[in-house]
Protein backbone atom coordinates (compact mmCIF):
# COMPACT_ATOMS: atom_id res chain seq x y z
CA UNK A 1 0.00 0.00 0.00
CA UNK A 2 1.52 3.18 -1.02
CA UNK A 3 0.54 6.65 0.62
CA UNK A 4 0.46 9.90 -1.31
CA UNK A 5 -0.25 13.25 0.69
CA UNK A 6 0.01 16.71 -0.03
CA UNK A 7 3.35 18.30 -0.50
CA UNK A 8 4.76 20.55 2.13
CA UNK A 9 6.85 23.00 2.10
CA UNK A 10 9.74 20.95 4.76
CA UNK A 11 9.43 18.62 1.57
CA UNK A 12 11.24 20.59 -0.92
CA UNK A 13 14.83 19.08 -0.07
CA UNK A 14 13.59 15.60 -0.34
CA UNK A 15 11.76 16.46 -3.90
CA UNK A 16 14.96 17.80 -4.98
CA UNK A 17 17.00 14.50 -4.69
CA UNK A 18 14.03 12.46 -6.03
CA UNK A 19 13.81 14.65 -9.31
CA UNK A 20 17.89 14.90 -9.74
CA UNK A 21 18.07 11.21 -8.62
CA UNK A 22 15.57 10.29 -11.19
CA UNK A 23 16.04 12.18 -13.86
CA UNK A 24 20.00 10.38 -13.92
CA UNK A 25 18.45 7.10 -13.96
CA UNK A 26 15.40 7.77 -16.87
CA UNK A 27 16.90 9.74 -19.37
CA UNK A 28 20.60 8.40 -19.48
CA UNK A 29 20.72 7.90 -23.12
CA UNK A 30 17.61 10.02 -23.98
CA UNK A 31 19.40 13.54 -22.71
CA UNK A 32 22.29 14.84 -23.00
CA UNK A 33 25.33 13.63 -20.48
CA UNK A 34 25.89 16.95 -19.83
CA UNK A 35 22.41 18.13 -19.08
CA UNK A 36 22.28 15.52 -16.42
CA UNK A 37 25.54 15.65 -15.09
CA UNK A 38 24.68 19.64 -14.26
CA UNK A 39 21.68 18.91 -12.53
CA UNK A 40 21.33 20.03 -8.75
CA UNK A 41 19.51 18.58 -5.76
CA UNK A 42 19.60 22.15 -4.01
CA UNK A 43 18.60 24.29 -7.07
CA UNK A 44 15.83 21.57 -7.60
CA UNK A 45 14.70 21.89 -3.95
CA UNK A 46 14.78 25.86 -4.36
CA UNK A 47 11.92 25.84 -6.88
CA UNK A 48 9.95 23.50 -4.92
CA UNK A 49 10.33 25.77 -1.54
CA UNK A 50 9.08 28.68 -3.85
CA UNK A 51 6.08 26.59 -5.12
CA UNK A 52 5.06 24.85 -1.90
CA UNK A 53 2.37 24.79 -0.19
CA UNK A 54 0.32 24.57 -3.87
CA UNK A 55 -2.69 26.24 -3.76
CA UNK A 56 -5.53 25.13 -6.04
CA UNK A 57 -5.85 24.40 -8.87
CA UNK A 58 -2.54 23.27 -8.67
CA UNK A 59 -1.71 19.89 -7.47
CA UNK A 60 1.37 19.16 -5.69
CA UNK A 61 1.20 15.32 -4.41
CA UNK A 62 4.09 13.13 -2.93
CA UNK A 63 4.36 9.80 -2.26
CA UNK A 64 5.68 9.09 1.04
CA UNK A 65 7.99 5.76 2.66
CA UNK A 66 7.28 5.10 6.23
CA UNK A 67 9.18 7.55 7.74
CA UNK A 68 6.84 9.84 5.76
CA UNK A 69 9.75 10.73 3.86
CA UNK A 70 8.84 11.83 -0.10
CA UNK A 71 9.64 8.82 -2.57
CA UNK A 72 7.86 10.14 -5.41
CA UNK A 73 6.07 13.06 -6.35
CA UNK A 74 2.95 14.23 -9.22
CA UNK A 75 2.72 18.54 -10.13
CA UNK A 76 -0.17 19.28 -12.00
CA UNK A 77 -2.42 22.26 -12.96
CA UNK A 78 -3.68 23.97 -15.57
CA UNK A 79 -2.69 23.23 -19.04
CA UNK A 80 0.17 25.68 -20.20
CA UNK A 81 -0.74 26.21 -23.91
CA UNK A 82 -3.65 27.25 -25.54
CA UNK A 83 -5.90 24.50 -24.74
CA UNK A 84 -9.63 24.01 -24.41
CA UNK A 85 -11.21 25.23 -21.13
CA UNK A 86 -11.18 22.17 -19.08
CA UNK A 87 -7.83 21.06 -19.85
CA UNK A 88 -5.27 20.16 -17.15
CA UNK A 89 -1.73 19.30 -17.73
CA UNK A 90 0.36 16.90 -15.75
CA UNK A 91 3.45 18.81 -15.61
CA UNK A 92 5.81 16.06 -13.86
CA UNK A 93 5.58 13.11 -12.33
CA UNK A 94 8.87 10.72 -10.85
CA UNK A 95 9.05 8.41 -8.16
CA UNK A 96 12.94 7.90 -6.93
CA UNK A 97 14.70 4.79 -8.96
CA UNK A 98 14.84 2.96 -5.68
CA UNK A 99 10.99 2.92 -5.58
CA UNK A 100 10.39 2.71 -8.78
CA UNK A 101 7.88 -0.87 -9.09
CA UNK A 102 6.22 -0.61 -5.78
CA UNK A 103 2.88 1.36 -7.06
CA UNK A 104 3.94 4.83 -5.65
CA UNK A 105 3.51 5.87 -9.81
CA UNK A 106 0.09 4.28 -10.05
CA UNK A 107 -0.69 5.95 -6.86
CA UNK A 108 0.36 9.45 -7.32
CA UNK A 109 -0.99 9.02 -11.02
CA UNK A 110 -4.64 8.21 -10.15
CA UNK A 111 -4.67 10.66 -6.90
CA UNK A 112 -3.69 13.56 -9.08
CA UNK A 113 -6.18 12.45 -11.50
CA UNK A 114 -8.86 12.66 -9.15
CA UNK A 115 -8.38 15.93 -7.48
CA UNK A 116 -7.82 17.27 -11.76
CA UNK A 117 -11.30 16.09 -11.69
CA UNK A 118 -12.72 17.36 -7.98
CA UNK A 119 -11.16 20.77 -9.39
CA UNK A 120 -13.33 20.72 -12.75
CA UNK A 121 -11.21 19.77 -15.09
CA UNK A 122 -12.74 17.10 -17.65
CA UNK A 123 -9.13 16.34 -19.36
CA UNK A 124 -5.68 16.17 -18.79
CA UNK A 125 -2.51 16.38 -21.37
CA UNK A 126 1.31 15.56 -20.70
CA UNK A 127 4.64 15.87 -22.43
CA UNK A 128 7.18 12.75 -22.94
CA UNK A 129 9.96 12.52 -24.37
CA UNK A 130 8.88 10.45 -27.70
CA UNK A 131 11.75 8.26 -27.08
CA UNK A 132 10.80 7.37 -23.49
CA UNK A 133 9.32 4.00 -24.06
CA UNK A 134 9.50 3.01 -20.88
CA UNK A 135 7.19 6.05 -19.50
CA UNK A 136 4.69 6.11 -22.30
CA UNK A 137 4.12 2.44 -21.69
CA UNK A 138 3.26 3.51 -17.90
CA UNK A 139 0.96 6.19 -19.18
CA UNK A 140 -0.95 4.19 -21.95
CA UNK A 141 -1.52 1.64 -19.60
CA UNK A 142 -3.69 3.89 -17.39
CA UNK A 143 -5.88 5.05 -20.21
CA UNK A 144 -3.84 7.90 -21.78
CA UNK A 145 -3.24 7.68 -25.22
CA UNK A 146 -1.27 10.10 -28.12
CA UNK A 147 -2.76 12.53 -29.67
CA UNK A 148 -1.59 14.82 -32.40
CA UNK A 149 0.43 17.17 -30.44
CA UNK A 150 3.97 17.28 -31.07
CA UNK A 151 6.65 19.74 -30.32
CA UNK A 152 10.55 20.10 -30.02
CA UNK A 153 12.46 21.91 -27.35
CA UNK A 154 16.35 22.37 -27.55
CA UNK A 155 18.28 21.64 -24.18
CA UNK A 156 22.16 21.67 -23.95
CA UNK A 157 22.29 21.60 -27.95
CA UNK A 158 19.71 18.80 -28.54
CA UNK A 159 16.91 18.71 -29.82
CA UNK A 160 13.95 17.09 -27.66
CA UNK A 161 11.42 15.48 -29.53
CA UNK A 162 8.19 15.44 -27.32
CA UNK A 163 4.79 13.47 -27.83
CA UNK A 164 1.49 14.88 -26.13
CA UNK A 165 -0.90 12.26 -24.22
CA UNK A 166 -4.23 12.70 -23.20
CA UNK A 167 -6.70 11.87 -20.92
CA UNK A 168 -10.45 12.02 -20.84
CA UNK A 169 -10.83 12.56 -16.41
CA UNK A 170 -14.23 11.21 -16.63
CA UNK A 171 -13.27 7.86 -18.13
CA UNK A 172 -12.74 5.05 -15.35
CA UNK A 173 -9.27 4.54 -14.54
CA UNK A 174 -7.52 1.58 -16.12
Amino acid sequence: MVTTRAARREDADALGGVHVATWRSAYVGLLPQGLLDGLSAEGSAARWRRLLPCSPPLVCLVAVDRTDRPTGFAFAGPHRDDAEPGTAELYSLYVHPDHSGAGAGTALLEQTRDLLRAAGFTRARLWVLTTNHHARDFYERRGWTADVGTRVETRDGAELHETRLTVDLASPRT
